[in-house]
C-alpha cells in the first residue's frame, strides 16, 4: 500500500474540523484485537475498553452502527458495553435501522445492495453472516444522511 504524505487526507481533516459528525463503524472497529503475542493471548475487554472505546466514545459523540453490526456483535462483554450506550440518556451511540428509511430510501438500498454484496461473501439469499453488516451499513449510508440526536 502506498501512502501520500504529500497530501492531507480530506476525511482525517474532515474529523479534525468537526468531530461531532455522525461516523458509522464497522463491527471490528469494537472488537478487541484477538492475536497471540508471545504467551498473551489478545487483548482483555476491559483494557480495550479503557484504552480505545472510551477515548473514541469521549472524542467522537456521533457514533454509529447499522443494525446489522448490531445483531452481529458475538462477545457479551461488547454486547453488553453496546447497549450501555444506546440506553444511556441520550443514547451515546446510534443505529441506523433500515426501518426508518424511506420507501424511497429502502428501494435505492435495495439497488446499491444488489450491486456491492457479489464483491463480498454475503448472501442476501441466505442471509448469511459474513461481511452482512459492512454490505448493509455501506448501502444504508450511501442513502440516508444519518440523523444526529
Amino acid at each position: 500500500m502506498t501512502v501520500d504524505v504529500a497530501s492531507k487526507s480530506p476525511g482525517l481533516v474532515s474529523l479534525f474540523n468537526d468531530p461531532n459528525q455522525v461516523i458509522t463503524l464497522d463491527a471490528n472497529f469494537l472488537i478487541p484485537p484477538d492475536r497471540q503475542i508471545s504467551s498473551v493471548k489478545g487483548i482483555p475487554f476491559s483494557l480495550f475498553q479503557t484504552c480505545w472505546l472510551d477515548p473514541i466514545f469521549v472524542t467522537f459523540p456521533q457514533l454509529a452502527i447499522h443494525e446489522a453490526v448490531h445483531d452481529e456483535l458475538v462477545s457479551l462483554d461488547i454486547k453488553a458495553f453496546i447497549q450501555a450506550k444506546v440506553n444511556e440518556s441520550p443514547p451515546q451511540i446510534i443505529i441506523h435501522k433500515d426501518s426508518e428509511l424511506t420507501a424511497v430510501e429502502y428501494m435505492l438500498r435495495d439497488s446499491i445492495e444488489a450491486k456491492i454484496f457479489p464483491y463480498t461473501r454475503y448472501d442476501p439469499q441466505i442471509n448469511n453472516r459474513e461481511e452482512r453488516g459492512e454490505v448493509k451499513t455501506l448501502a444504508y449510508i450511501a442513502v440516508q444522511k444519518p440523523k444526529r440526536f
